[in-house]
């Protein structure tokens, strides 16, 4: 179904340079460039009938119905088809390969239109109609951002051209499945719905083109950041012959492996920390709703690391050499996952929103997935029908708690559970770091850009 990921595989570092960050600056500085040039209101003014005070193309019947209704049938409609696609490929094994991008895709499509229009609402450029030089009622503003207590303008980024070019999604997962005729015509195909979508709303006044261009820069980068870990956690095929190749050269394997998810999840972290600053709970502070978010995402924190050196007491010395089915592993087959993306989540609510976590959750979850899928099949060359059998007694995640079983004792390793103690606490940094925010964002260092609920 795909090429070997090792045509496809992109080191983080370029990637993070070149696509999420390299070509989404590029993007923008056209867009700001062509709002503070001629070309801006020279082409809205194009398309404005002095005569009659307004825009003519903004009441056509064809031209309307297009941008009430024809828009919305690609995020809607790629929303659907995917996450259906992505639900049966659990039973559909022809699927399964794809289902990771299935998801991404999945969640693009979900996540486009609602990032767009709430962030229009934080940025000052108006509609072209709305400004008293076309018509209406206000002048043209100074900065891109709206100042504190002022509405913003509603208008940028264009949330109809942001869902024609989140079929740049596809582009990403042609890449992730080595398909290059796919990564093409999703790039072909999203700059062409996201340019007539967008072109339809400068026709009818309702937009400038440089805030279609910023729709572009900001759908471009979701999309790589999204497909991140589908790209740059690609991976060499483990050996196909088990008695061919040492065991020592499948432990080395899995250890590539996991270096690849460590360095997901930094670039992950890093961009999170950039972002935290701009984004607030719906509720204020001081209410017992953030206080009780908070305060629950702590425990999810206190429960993660207790869970993690659970995990490391039964693991001991022993991982790699032989497979261990005790404990915590005998409830579910990935613990220490199962632990961290508790953690994430227990993170994410010391913002006090509730809906922060598990989408930091989600996130870390599909990077997990990826690897996941890779250790079982090291794991399986390894342990043979002995792994197929405890695969198919434990599930993935669980916890399935009535298959709880431990020997009475179990050998320690203290240097593991020291390395897994110094891992695990900074995760309590994000209590000091979420204050800081809030501090920031109360005396206006930050401006909140994005609330959630």
């Amino acid at each position: 179904m795909s090429k070997p990921a090792s045509m496809h595989y992109q080191k983080p570092f370029f990637y993070v340079l070149t696509q999420v960050v390299g070509l989404s600056l590029l993007m923008g500085w056209l867009a700001y460039t062509v709002q503070h040039s001629p070309l801006d209101l020279g082409l809205t003014r194009h398309f404005y009938d002095a005569s009659g005070h307004g825009f003519p193309w903004r009441h056509q019947p064809f031209v309307y119905a297009m941008g009430k209704f024809v828009v919305w049938l690609v995020p809607i409609g790629g929303a659907l088809f995917c996450g259906a696609a992505a639900a049966l490929s659990y039973r559909i094994k022809a699927l399964a390969p794809a289902r990771s991008v299935l998801w991404a895709l999945f969640a693009v499509f979900c996540l486009v239109p609602l990032l767009a229009g709430g962030l229009k609402h934080y940025t000052a450029l108006p509609r072209p109609f709305a400004l008293a030089m076309f018509g209406g009622y206000v002048q043209l503003p100074p900065g891109f951002w709206a100042a504190a207590g002022e509405p913003g303008g509603g208008a940028l980024p264009s949330v109809h051209a942001a869902t024609g070019f989140s079929v740049l999604a596809l582009y990403f997962a042609g890449w992730a499945l080595g398909s290059r005729r796919m990564r093409w015509l999703g790039l072909a195909g999203g700059l062409a719905l996201g340019g007539l979508f967008g072109g339809l709303r400068i026709m009818q006044g309702a937009h400038f083109l440089s805030q279609v261009m910023w729709s572009l820069a900001f759908v471009w980068c979701v999309c790589s950041v999204l497909f991140y870990p589908l790209i740059v956690t690609s991976h060499r095929g483990a050996p196909d012959d088990v008695h061919g190749h040492r065991l020592d050269d499948i432990w080395m394997h899995l250890s590539i492996v996991q270096v690849r998810r460590r360095n997901t999840l930094t670039v992950y972290g890093v961009l999170l920390v950039c972002l935290l600053p701009f984004l607030s709970s719906t509720w204020p502070a001081e209410s017992w709703m953030h206080q009780g978010v908070e305060w629950a995402g702590l425990g999810l924190i206190l429960l993660a690391i207790a869970g993690r050196c659970w995990c490391i007491l039964y693991l001991g010395g022993h991982k790699g050499a032989e497979l261990i089915d005790q404990g915590p592993y005998s409830i579910s087959r990935n613990p220490l996952y199962l632990f961290s993306m508790l953690a994430v989540a227990g993170i994410g609510a010391q913002s006090g929103s509730l809906l922060l976590g598990p989408i930091l959750a989600l996130f870390v979850y599909a990077v997990f997935n990826n690897v996941i899928a890779e250790e079982e099949r090291l794991l399986s060359k390894a342990f043979g029908q002995g792994y197929a059998d405890y695969c198919a007694r434990v599930p993935r995640f669980g916890p399935r708690l009535s298959g709880w079983k431990s020997q009475e004792q179990v050998l320690i390793s203290v240097s593991g559970l020291g390395r897994t103690m110094r891992d695990a606490v900074p995760y309590l940094l994000a209590l000091p770091l979420f204050e800081l925010i809030e501090w920031g964002q109360g005396t206006g260092w930050f401006p909140v850009l994005i609330r959630l609920p």
